[in-house]
């Protein structure tokens, strides 16, 4: 980060002022609190009218018509469309499933099974010391992948990771027999409780653990 001059001298920015510039890059990629909410609200109108209805077609009506409007929203006020997008994307796809099988389960499936895929990538990246949180954070912050070469925030990076690979595998074991078992309104229950209320949980924590680490020279 630049500080900003005052009075024409330009003055360093305090520890405080680059660890809010830190915190701020990084929510900002992730799209801050109107992203979380475009992403994720689609799928809980699906389990909401689903559950009042036990229709499939007007569940997943119902899901995309949110998404498309919080798309719509965004185009009419000329903001950046990469979330509002991703959750329309993500319902799409989602209805797709389960309009092509008939079931309504089959409308948790690509989450089920993208839940499963990163506990394994999020675990391997850890593994092999390469952890995902780093790798994506890295080019966020300017710092690339030098953080690899200082060994405390390699650590806080990989502790983080290990925190996401144990939130997916927990996700993994309570939704995997709960949509063997075809327990429809039990698997959206669990969607709601163990998706963004627990993600925003890890991810303060893994926050809290992050910028104990020294900070990289280009915040």
């Amino acid at each position: 980060m630049v500080p900003e001059p005052r009075d024409g001298v330009a003055v360093e920015a305090t520890d405080e002022e680059r660890l809010e510039a830190y915190k701020e890059s990084i929510l900002a990629n992730f799209g801050g609190k109107r992203g979380l909410t475009e992403t994720g609200l689609p799928s809980i109108v699906f389990i909401v009218v689903f559950t009042a209805t036990r229709s499939l077609n007007a569940s997943l009506w119902s899901a995309v018509a949110v998404a498309a409007a919080l798309t719509v929203m965004r185009l009419v006020q000329r903001d950046k469309l990469q979330h509002a997008l991703g959750g329309l994307f993500g319902v799409a796809m989602c209805a797709a499933f389960a309009k092509y099988t008939g079931q309504a389960k089959d409308f948790y499936l690509p989450s089920v099974l993208l839940n499963v895929g990163e506990a394994v990538l999020f675990t391997v990246s850890a593994l092999v010391r390469w952890p995902i949180v780093g790798v994506v954070i890295g080019p966020i912050t300017g710092e690339m992948m030098s953080w690899r070469d200082h060994p405390e925030r390699l650590r806080v990076f990989t502790i983080s990771t290990w925190l996401l690979a144990a939130m997916f595998t927990l996700r993994v074991i309570v939704e995997i027999p709960l949509y063997l078992a075809n327990q429809i309104t039990a698997l959206g229950a669990a969607k709601v409780v163990l998706g963004y209320p627990l993600y925003i949980a890890v991810v303060f924590v893994c926050w809290r653990v992050i910028k104990k680490a020294p900070l990289p020279a280009q915040v």
